[in-house]
């Protein structure tokens, strides 16, 4: 029976071992994880930035354009009329 009973409590501290050794591999994976999102959303955050000044700058180019067009417009009007 006492052999049974060491068994027992071999196989118990082997799954102990083993679940010790799991936590700790996991503990690692979530380090690692959170690095990669922080990373990530430090990224994110720059290209949000990048796409905020385009859009700016885009907009501006495109009211630029469309006073131009409006102008050349006017002009060929201008001309049609006149002949």
């Amino acid at each position: 029976m006492a052999d049974a009973t060491d068994l027992t409590v071999r196989i118990l501290q082997d799954i102990r071992d083993g679940v010790r050794e799991t936590n700790q591999r996991l503990d690692s994976l979530e380090t690692r994880v959170d690095r990669r999102l922080d990373e990530t959303n430090r990224r994110l955050g720059n290209l949000e930035s990048r796409f905020d000044n385009l859009l700016e700058f885009a907009g501006d180019r495109y009211r630029d354009h469309e006073e131009r067009i409006s102008a050349c417009e006017r002009s060929i009007a201008e001309l049609h009329g006149t002949r």
